[in-house]
């Protein structure tokens, strides 16, 4: 009975750990991206996100570094806000622009793989006929 089963093959849990590892991969990478743009790179970054987050009449967004020193050393904490006409303002803060700004950069990555996986994908050759039995010539 275990001869009968030798050959079929069900490729499915594989294809789903490797689909799920890819996006593990592409999460932490992004979120490892997330940390270092908007942070040593571009902190104006945050400013995409203003649409999400700034109302009329708070439509301008501005992103403010304070910069504190103590016995410690030195550090800085990043802020978006968004300013109306007359100087009224409003604080976004950090994380919201920041989990905006990793779930735009993970789906751009994800678009990224899926193209080239769709351009590198090929049909193959239909496999050969699966025997459910053994059989014996006379």
């Amino acid at each position: 009975m275990s001869d009968q089963y030798e050959n079929l093959s069900d490729s499915t849990p594989r294809r789903s750990r490797r689909i799920l590892a890819t996006l593990a991969a592409i999460l932490a990478g992004t979120a490892i991206l997330g940390c270092v743009l908007p942070v040593a790179i571009w902190p104006g970054e945050a400013k995409l996100t203003a649409p999400l987050f700034c109302d009329a009449p708070y439509t301008e967004p501005i992103v403010v570094s304070d910069t504190m020193h103590d016995s410690e050393g030195q550090s800085t904490n990043y802020s978006m806000y968004c300013v109306g006409d007359r100087g009224q303002y409003t604080e976004v803060g950090f994380l919201r622009p920041w989990l905006a700004l990793w779930a735009l950069h993970a789906a751009l990555v994800i678009v990224v793989v899926m193209v080239a996986r769709a351009w590198r994908w090929r049909p193959t050759r239909p496999a050969e006929p699966v025997r459910l039995a053994k059989s014996t010539e006379l």
